[in-house]
């Protein structure tokens, strides 16, 4: 993945739990409309605080308005990713990749060598994202009543490499 940082805003790790219900706002408007609906529609400020606790969770703001965010979490030797919502109306501005910037050396830091999501087989526009960002598809799966999904990882280079 490229060091380029898109320009207007900026990815940080969020640690202010006053930014739960900004977080879960954001969430839900960005996992509306998918079809069949996303088990994030269903998620509480419980959750969210619980992962705000867990973390990492990346957000993305620009002019003080939380425009992104995504969730982390350390399994197999990676940096999980999950819920990487984008708020609809910043769609296709590089947020995505602001924040997968940001998810890189948030990994890079915790010495993790790779990052890892689940993306859904029926959004092949999501899939060609993260490929076009450097990710592979490594696996497959589906949990019962849920949709198809694709595993997919990127390798994160030494940076003294």
């Amino acid at each position: 993945m490229s060091a380029d940082t898109p320009r207007g805003f900026a990815a940080t790790r969020c640690v202010d739990e006053r930014r739960r219900g900004d977080i879960l706002a954001l969430v839900h408007a960005a996992f509306a409309g998918l079809s069949p609906p996303s088990g994030a529609l269903h998620e509480t400020i419980d959750e969210v605080a619980a992962r705000l606790a867990a973390g990492p969770v990346l957000i993305c703001e620009a002019g003080g308005e939380l425009i992104g965010c995504v969730y982390g979490a350390v399994k197999e030797g990676g940096l999980y990713l999950t819920r990487m919502a984008v708020r609809p109306d910043w769609q296709k501005r590089g947020v995505g990749r602001a924040l997968l910037l940001a998810a890189e050396a948030e990994a890079r830091s915790r010495g993790l060598r790779k990052l890892t999501l689940r993306v859904r087989v029926n959004l092949p526009e999501n899939r060609a994202f993260f490929e076009r960002a450097g990710f592979t598809v490594t696996g497959q799966g589906q949990n019962p009543g849920r949709p198809a999904y694709e595993v997919m990882e990127s390798p994160i280079a030494d940076p003294a490499s």
